[in-house]
């Protein structure tokens, strides 16, 4: 199955720490996961996580500037700016958009 993906921006930077070298990262991809990816993200969910976080954190790498991935925690994301989770929701939808108009 090819992956259904899109790309974007955050309005603010998530923190990242690489090695001992601190990175602010703007750039995202988001992929559809498969059926299994999804069940299994939400049972490795702790008590008191908001699936609403969880999900888009699952589904979205950060990208730096050499075109590495690195993935979004459920803290890291939760943490941040309520900007970045509403603009995540709205790639979701862009997402879920184009795997409808692809299938």
């Amino acid at each position: 199955m090819d992956r259904i993906y899109v790309e974007g921006e955050l309005p603010v930077a998530l923190k990242l720490i690489v090695g001992q070298t601190e990175h602010a990262i703007k750039k995202v991809m988001m992929r559809q996961m498969t059926a299994i990816e999804y069940v299994q993200s939400q049972a490795a969910l702790e008590p008191d996580c908001y699936i609403g976080i969880a999900d888009v954190a699952a589904m979205t790498k950060l990208i730096d500037e050499d075109n590495h991935e690195h993935i979004i925690t459920y803290d890291m994301l939760g943490n941040s700016s309520r900007s970045n989770l509403d603009y995540l929701n709205k790639l979701k939808n862009q997402l879920e958009a184009k795997e409808k108009a692809e299938s």
